[in-house]
């Protein structure tokens, strides 16, 4: 009885291990559509990823063809070759999204730009790591090729809450290129760009 018992538990956890990893996925789409800027669309390559959560949350990616990077030493950055203020690619979210801080980023397409967390009295141990990504409206960011001062910046982004904050994404340490993956706060989509790996929370706030 208490083999079957055991044989029972495992096959239940293992129909739900299966429903959950069935239910995220990462594959490969085309181009962006018309209804993402030109400037953009070649800004980016010809083939993105289509990222898959449980629930049916839906988010396609962009990247770069290529990032500006710089040999640096930061202490505890995850990138620190990537520049501040840097266009690294654009999203387009089929469903709203709540991002690092818990605010609320509405379906849309945004680009995703590079920023350092600054080290100082405001920011200070609200994240592990200080790399995030910044979302700005796809339509309020026409020069992908500058890399925007921080005020700037930061003002832009605020435009995709609707608050005084920006919005932002958190990154990880990436894992297997072109997957994702749950970890214990967090959901990961790891991907490969222009030579460099990111790791990039799809899900997970700070706090959780």
């Amino acid at each position: 009885m208490r083999f079957r018992h055991i044989l029972i538990c495992a096959l239940i956890f293992g129909g739900l291990a299966s429903t959950w990893a069935a239910a995220q996925k990462v594959e490969r789409i085309g181009a962006p559509p018309a209804s993402v800027p030109n400037v953009l669309r070649q800004a980016v390559g010809d083939a993105g990823y289509r990222v898959v959560l449980d629930g049916g949350w839906t988010a396609e990616f962009w990247f770069a063809k290529q990032l500006k990077t710089e040999k640096k030493d930061v202490p505890g950055a995850l990138y620190p070759e990537l520049t501040n203020g840097e266009f690294v690619g654009v999203v387009s979210l089929a469903q709203a999204m709540t991002d690092y801080r818990g605010q609320n980023l509405p379906a849309g397409t945004y680009t995703l730009r590079y920023e350092m967390l600054p080290q100082d009295g405001n920011h200070l141990g609200v994240a592990p790591n200080p790399d995030f990504l910044l979302t700005i409206p796809a339509a309020n960011d026409a020069q992908p090729d500058e890399n925007y001062a921080y005020k700037k910046m930061v003002a832009l982004s605020a435009k995709s809450t609707g608050s005084n904050h920006p919005g932002v994404v958190a990154m990880e340490s990436a894992g297997e290129a072109g997957g994702v993956a749950k970890q214990e706060r967090e959901t990961v989509f790891s991907v490969a760009v222009g030579g460099e790996k990111l790791g990039i929370v799809v899900k997970g706030t700070a706090g959780e």
